[in-house]
Protein backbone atom coordinates (compact mmCIF):
# COMPACT_ATOMS: atom_id res chain seq x y z
CA UNK A 1 0.00 0.00 0.00
CA UNK A 2 1.38 3.50 -0.59
CA UNK A 3 2.07 5.91 2.03
CA UNK A 4 -1.48 8.07 3.15
CA UNK A 5 -1.85 11.16 1.16
CA UNK A 6 -1.39 14.51 2.89
CA UNK A 7 -5.15 16.61 2.45
CA UNK A 8 -3.00 19.02 0.27
CA UNK A 9 -2.14 15.83 -1.68
CA UNK A 10 -5.80 14.83 -1.71
CA UNK A 11 -7.51 18.08 -3.15
CA UNK A 12 -4.99 18.56 -6.14
CA UNK A 13 -5.53 14.87 -7.32
CA UNK A 14 -9.08 15.13 -6.95
CA UNK A 15 -8.49 18.32 -9.08
CA UNK A 16 -6.92 16.71 -11.57
CA UNK A 17 -8.74 13.51 -11.90
CA UNK A 18 -12.16 14.30 -10.52
CA UNK A 19 -12.75 17.98 -11.10
CA UNK A 20 -16.95 17.33 -10.71
CA UNK A 21 -16.08 17.38 -7.33
CA UNK A 22 -14.87 20.81 -7.12
CA UNK A 23 -17.06 21.77 -9.94
CA UNK A 24 -19.98 20.82 -7.58
CA UNK A 25 -18.59 22.75 -4.54
CA UNK A 26 -17.72 19.72 -2.50
CA UNK A 27 -14.51 19.77 -0.62
CA UNK A 28 -12.43 18.04 1.84
CA UNK A 29 -12.65 19.23 5.35
CA UNK A 30 -10.65 16.60 7.21
CA UNK A 31 -8.53 13.32 6.14
CA UNK A 32 -7.10 10.51 8.31
CA UNK A 33 -6.30 7.31 7.17
CA UNK A 34 -9.77 4.79 6.58
CA UNK A 35 -11.82 8.63 7.17
CA UNK A 36 -12.73 11.78 5.29
CA UNK A 37 -15.38 15.00 5.79
CA UNK A 38 -16.71 16.32 2.98
CA UNK A 39 -18.76 19.88 2.64
CA UNK A 40 -21.04 20.60 0.10
CA UNK A 41 -21.76 24.27 0.29
CA UNK A 42 -24.93 25.10 0.11
CA UNK A 43 -25.68 26.89 -3.53
CA UNK A 44 -29.19 27.85 -5.26
CA UNK A 45 -28.36 25.74 -8.20
CA UNK A 46 -28.58 22.54 -6.13
CA UNK A 47 -32.49 23.31 -4.91
CA UNK A 48 -35.15 21.65 -5.42
CA UNK A 49 -39.10 23.64 -4.80
CA UNK A 50 -38.83 24.42 -0.65
CA UNK A 51 -35.12 24.96 -0.70
CA UNK A 52 -34.65 21.57 -0.48
CA UNK A 53 -30.86 20.19 -1.48
CA UNK A 54 -31.57 17.49 -4.08
CA UNK A 55 -31.05 13.92 -3.43
CA UNK A 56 -28.62 12.69 -6.66
CA UNK A 57 -26.61 15.83 -5.18
CA UNK A 58 -26.28 14.27 -1.51
CA UNK A 59 -25.41 10.80 -2.76
CA UNK A 60 -22.49 12.45 -5.14
CA UNK A 61 -21.51 13.69 -1.62
CA UNK A 62 -21.74 10.97 -0.07
CA UNK A 63 -20.02 9.08 -2.83
CA UNK A 64 -16.83 11.74 -3.02
CA UNK A 65 -16.32 11.57 0.91
CA UNK A 66 -16.45 7.64 0.91
CA UNK A 67 -13.66 8.12 -2.17
CA UNK A 68 -11.76 10.48 -0.37
CA UNK A 69 -11.64 8.17 3.06
CA UNK A 70 -10.84 4.86 0.58
CA UNK A 71 -7.92 6.91 -1.01
CA UNK A 72 -6.42 7.87 2.19
CA UNK A 73 -5.75 4.70 3.38
CA UNK A 74 -4.71 2.95 -0.25
CA UNK A 75 -2.54 5.81 -1.57
CA UNK A 76 -3.92 7.74 -4.37
CA UNK A 77 -4.68 5.10 -7.54
CA UNK A 78 -7.43 6.46 -9.61
CA UNK A 79 -8.48 2.72 -10.68
CA UNK A 80 -11.09 3.09 -7.20
CA UNK A 81 -14.75 2.70 -8.57
CA UNK A 82 -17.99 2.91 -7.19
CA UNK A 83 -19.91 -0.55 -7.10
CA UNK A 84 -22.72 -0.24 -4.99
CA UNK A 85 -24.14 2.91 -3.42
CA UNK A 86 -27.19 2.37 -1.53
CA UNK A 87 -28.52 5.90 0.53
CA UNK A 88 -31.77 6.34 3.04
CA UNK A 89 -32.80 10.01 3.01
CA UNK A 90 -33.62 10.70 6.85
CA UNK A 91 -35.04 14.57 6.88
CA UNK A 92 -34.41 16.87 4.51
CA UNK A 93 -31.34 19.01 4.06
CA UNK A 94 -32.32 22.82 4.29
CA UNK A 95 -30.85 25.77 4.90
CA UNK A 96 -26.79 25.59 4.23
CA UNK A 97 -23.95 23.26 3.61
CA UNK A 98 -23.89 19.82 4.16
CA UNK A 99 -21.41 17.43 6.04
CA UNK A 100 -20.45 13.46 5.15
CA UNK A 101 -18.41 12.28 7.69
CA UNK A 102 -17.15 8.92 6.02
CA UNK A 103 -15.42 5.81 7.01
CA UNK A 104 -13.64 2.54 5.57
CA UNK A 105 -15.43 -0.44 7.11
CA UNK A 106 -13.58 -2.65 5.15
CA UNK A 107 -11.08 -3.27 3.04
CA UNK A 108 -9.86 -6.10 0.99
CA UNK A 109 -7.11 -6.25 -2.41
CA UNK A 110 -10.40 -5.63 -4.58
CA UNK A 111 -13.24 -4.26 -3.26
CA UNK A 112 -13.49 -1.59 0.15
CA UNK A 113 -16.71 -0.92 2.01
CA UNK A 114 -17.70 2.16 3.97
CA UNK A 115 -20.60 3.83 5.51
CA UNK A 116 -21.47 7.80 5.20
CA UNK A 117 -23.18 9.51 7.58
CA UNK A 118 -24.48 13.01 6.28
CA UNK A 119 -25.46 15.87 8.50
CA UNK A 120 -26.33 19.51 8.08
CA UNK A 121 -22.73 21.15 8.65
CA UNK A 122 -24.81 23.78 11.36
CA UNK A 123 -27.40 21.91 12.64
CA UNK A 124 -25.85 19.39 15.25
CA UNK A 125 -25.69 15.67 14.93
CA UNK A 126 -29.29 14.74 13.34
CA UNK A 127 -28.75 12.74 10.48
CA UNK A 128 -30.05 13.94 6.99
CA UNK A 129 -29.26 10.52 5.64
CA UNK A 130 -27.05 7.62 6.15
CA UNK A 131 -25.00 5.98 3.07
CA UNK A 132 -23.46 2.40 2.47
CA UNK A 133 -21.16 1.97 -0.36
CA UNK A 134 -18.76 -0.83 -2.10
CA UNK A 135 -15.82 0.50 -4.51
CA UNK A 136 -14.08 -2.07 -6.80
CA UNK A 137 -9.89 -1.81 -6.47
CA UNK A 138 -9.35 -3.36 -10.02
CA UNK A 139 -5.37 -3.58 -10.98
CA UNK A 140 -4.28 -0.64 -13.50
CA UNK A 141 -3.61 -2.66 -17.22
CA UNK A 142 -0.18 -2.40 -17.53
CA UNK A 143 0.10 -3.48 -20.89
CA UNK A 144 -2.31 -0.87 -21.84
CA UNK A 145 -0.73 2.44 -23.44
CA UNK A 146 -3.89 4.16 -24.82
CA UNK A 147 -5.96 6.44 -22.97
CA UNK A 148 -9.69 5.20 -22.54
CA UNK A 149 -11.14 7.74 -24.48
CA UNK A 150 -8.44 7.45 -27.43
CA UNK A 151 -9.62 6.76 -31.20
CA UNK A 152 -8.87 2.98 -31.99
CA UNK A 153 -5.71 2.52 -34.27
CA UNK A 154 -7.12 0.58 -37.59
Amino acid sequence: MDAHPTHADLCRFLDAHAPFVKSMGISCEELRPGYAVARWKRDPRWLRPGGYLFGGGLMTLADAALYMAILSQIGLKAMAVTSELKMNFLRPAVGGDVLAQARVIKMGRRLAYGEVHLLMADGGERLIAHATSSYALPEPEESSTTPPDAAPVE
